[in-house]
């Protein structure tokens, strides 16, 4: 259904003219014509088709998106905040050093990260989180903070070119054109400051993805649904005795009928 309005509306999308008739916030600066608008949703299609393993139908749909390898990865669309009367901030951003902060990141997000030869740290843990005294609470403990957000007027992405590209490795991986998706891994890992891979094959495609995604998209809403997708979510850390970690998204109770 939800792939079907997608192609539904590109199909309004190209034949719309040249303009809206209507404003769009800054968050879709370059994507606010009907045409630069369908690129938005032909990203959007191209995750979904990923996630139900329409490998081609991705590769497809990324082509008319605006993925690009030579590109800014922060390109894309984004929700955006505001001081302005009517308007909301940031909700995720707070500073980083403030005594009491609400967003944490868990310790392994540290112990995880690569570094490069020369003993660098993958800069995509250090640009996105920030060493602090640690905090307990409820028998958890990091010393993590987020900073994803750098202001209270920070937007905040709905779709990048750094994950567009990644897409692109996750398709050609599910195609088992592992050079292919080698290329793309490497784009996203040396910006990041680390060494290319090299030997991608069926034995190693799927971590090497996991891991990229997993820091190029941190706090963005995909690590779940990613090791969900494989059957992997036993590999996510569990802290406490007693915990577990969910394998559906909890429903409200006013969408659940009380038959």
């Amino acid at each position: 259904f939800i792939e079907n309005d997608f192609n539904e509306a590109n199909t309004a999308l190209c034949s719309a003219g040249g303009s809206f008739s209507f404003a769009l916030s800054d968050g879709f600066a370059g994507f606010d014509t009907p045409a630069g608008f369908a690129r938005f949703n032909r990203a959007i299609a191209a995750r979904v088709a990923v996630y139900r393993g329409n490998f081609n139908d991705a590769l497809t749909a990324l082509g008319q998106s605006f993925l690009d390898p030579a590109g800014d990865l922060n390109l894309g669309v984004y929700h955006v905040y505001s001081s302005s009367a009517g308007d909301v901030l940031n909700p995720i951003f707070e500073i980083p050093t403030a005594a009491v902060i609400n967003y944490y990141a868990h310790p392994s997000i540290e112990t995880d990260a690569q570094t490069n030869a020369g003993g660098t740290v993958d800069g995509r843990f250090s640009s996105k989180v920030v060493k602090r005294a640690p905090f307990i609470n409820d028998d958890l403990t990091s010393d993590l903070g987020v900073t994803v957000a750098n202001s209270s007027t920070a937007p905040w992405p709905i779709i990048r070119n750094d994950e567009l590209i990644l897409l692109r490795a996750e398709a050609n991986i599910g195609l088992m054109q592992y050079s292919v998706a080698e290329a793309d891994l490497n784009i996203v890992r040396t910006a990041a400051g680390l060494d290319a891979y090299t030997g991608t094959d069926a034995t190693n495609a799927l971590d090497r993805l996991l891991y990229e995604k997993r820091y190029s998209l941190f706090a963005e809403g995909h690590r779940w649904v990613d090791m969900r997708r494989y059957g992997r979510l036993g590999e996510l850390p569990l802290d406490r005795a007693g915990d577990i970690i969910i394998t559906n998204m909890v429903r409200p109770e006013d969408e659940v009928s009380e038959n």
